[in-house]
């Protein structure tokens, strides 16, 4: 199965790729090569999808450098395994019809940040950080739906990109 990557960054009133060819490794390694391609303070987002089976946003602006991917489980078994060795999981997976979740609030629901499906056949769990992109527009609960939906990878980069402003950059680089 093939792998697409992009890096990306913001450039004045929209997004532009940046050329690196980010090869396997742990988060900081990836972050220290992401921060070395624009400038160590300027946000760099790389994206990253294995067809049909996951997807992946790695950010780093300053020392910072955080990861979340749609399928862990899945994802385990890629290149990229090492980026997403050390993940948390999600912190709290609702039970099957309500029971111990029933105190959180129910505007969170499903694909609140902290949650994730139960795992079941065919059902992702995603790991990492579901708050990476809130802060540019992108809540959790919309990259914590498209991974527990499981649409394909590249559909939910895409809708990732709608929202942030970086969907055609991303289709360009196909």
């Amino acid at each position: 199965m093939a792998y697409f990557t992009a890096v990306l960054t913001p450039d004045g009133d929209g997004w532009r790729s940046v050329d690196v060819d980010l090869e396997a490794g742990s988060p900081e390694e990836l972050g220290d090569v992401l921060r070395g391609a624009v400038g160590d303070d300027a946000v760099v987002l790389a994206v990253l999808e294995r067809e049909d089976e996951w997807f992946a946003f790695v950010r780093t602006d300053g020392d910072d450098t955080r990861v979340f991917v749609s399928d862990a489980v899945a994802a385990a078994d890629s290149s990229y395994a090492e980026l997403f060795a050390e993940l948390p999981p999600a912190t709290e997976v609702p039970p099957p019809g309500g029971g111990a979740a029933d105190d959180e609030d129910d505007e969170d629901g499903p694909g609140a940040p902290g949650t994730a499906a139960v795992p079941g056949a065919g059902e992702a769990v995603w790991a990492g950080d579901p708050d990476l992109l809130a802060d540019l527009g992108c809540p959790a609960t919309t990259i914590t739906r498209l991974a527990v939906s499981g649409p394909d990878p590249s559909a939910a980069t895409v809708e990732v990109g709608e929202v942030l402003g970086f969907a055609e950059v991303l289709e360009s680089l196909r």
